[in-house]
């Protein structure tokens, strides 16, 4: 454990205001009962965004239905460097501008023919079920210190979530594309930052490989289902693509030992004659060398990219346990709160607590 520091009175700045979202629906079947048990505390907003994300995709029919996101899926950064603006991030900031159309936004896709940015209901779904875990595991959000890193640690935790998501659906590829749609949009946005800084740089580097080589497994999976051709159920394979590529290219500087990750899911594309979209700046489009040589879909068992062993070597590294919500602040115990608060006085009300306690989700913010 990193050594602790004292806090700073910026960070003491006051506790956040809380309050409950729309009450999720109570998960009746057994099965499902089961899988949350597994994983989640008896109570947490993790296991509520869970179980609200379970009663959301119920019917198949509109869980996997695409919808519009109304505008690409990242904030463009305009940059500064010495000699002022940059004008390749001042051009971008305008394309993304000119091609956002928020009057779409969760509007169903067959009504907007054209879109780029088009996911699934599901897809989405399990988005915001990952934002709303993010913001629990920031102590900030609560005036607290636990230690240097926690918050980084707490994403890793997070995110884990995903991969077991992904290798739970083993079987079901609508529902393993819906967790590839969340985590490519959840790696747009800075919440993945604090994990990547974190000390430990050899377990990032497997938490990352690991996505990278799940996304590769869903790509495979497409191949041998026949889920590339024109008229493919699957609507967004270009901008899934896409998004992937931009998160092994923004983590590149953070010395992840990628193994032309990019490569080969650029060579899928290139095979079946996708269009990417999001390759829209030139260290995007320079990402992704000579197309590679991919294996048979059907090789190793339908496993040809390993993931099995990665997961695995993924789970040994971690001492056999991934994901989980014990970094979830809401899981933890009055005392627990009490103990790492600034003002020691447990920073969330009961009142609060009684709400996750019936299967709400706390929204952190003013």
């Amino acid at each position: 454990m990193p050594p602790k520091r004292k806090p700073t009175d910026s960070a003491a700045s006051g506790a956040k205001k809380s309050k409950p979202a729309a009450k999720k629906p109570e998960v009746e079947d057994v099965e499902t009962e089961r899988a949350l048990d597994k994983r989640w505390a008896p109570v947490s907003v993790s296991r509520n965004a869970d179980s609200g994300f379970r009663f959301q995709t119920r019917d198949p029919v509109k869980a996997f239905t695409y919808v519009c996101l109304g505008r690409a899926p990242w904030k463009t950064q305009v940059a500064e460097d010495e000699s002022g603006e940059d004008e390749e991030s001042v051009e971008q900031k305008k394309k993304d501008d000119a091609e956002a159309d928020d009057a779409t936004t969760l509007e169903p896709a067959s009504e907007h023919l054209g879109e780029k940015w088009i996911f699934t209901n599901a897809g989405v779904a399990k988005w915001i079920a990952t934002k709303q875990g993010t913001s629990v595991r920031d102590p900030d959000n609560f005036d607290m210190y636990v230690y240097n890193d926690f918050f980084g640690y707490a994403i890793m935790e997070l995110v884990e979530n995903l991969l077991l998501d992904f290798d739970e659906a083993a079987g079901d590829w609508k529902m393993q594309w819906a967790i590839c749609e969340a985590a490519g949009l959840y790696f747009q946005t800075d919440a993945i930052m604090p994990m990547v800084g974190c000390d430990d740089g050899k377990t990032v580097n497997k938490v990352c490989v690991a996505f990278a080589t799940m996304f590769l497994t869903m790509l495979a999976t497409l191949e041998r289902n026949d889920l590339f051709k024109p008229d493919s159920e699957v609507k967004n394979i270009g901008a899934i693509i896409g998004l992937f590529i931009r998160f092994i290219v923004d983590l590149e500087p953070y010395n992840i030992i990628w193994d032309d990750h990019d490569s080969k899911i650029k060579t899928y594309a290139t095979k079946y004659d996708v269009t990417i979209h999001g390759l829209n700046r030139e260290c995007y489009e320079k990402a992704a060398g000579e197309t590679v040589e991919l294996p048979e879909a059907t090789a190793d068992d339908n496993d040809p990219w390993g993931w099995r062993k990665v997961l695995a070597e993924l789970k040994k590294n971690s001492n056999g346990t991934l994901g989980g919500d014990s970094k979830d602040i809401t899981s933890w115990t009055p005392a627990e709160r009490k103990k790492a608060a600034f003002n020691k006085k447990d920073p969330i009300p009961r009142s609060a607590m009684t709400h996750i306690k019936n299967g709400d989700i706390m929204e952190l913010g003013g």
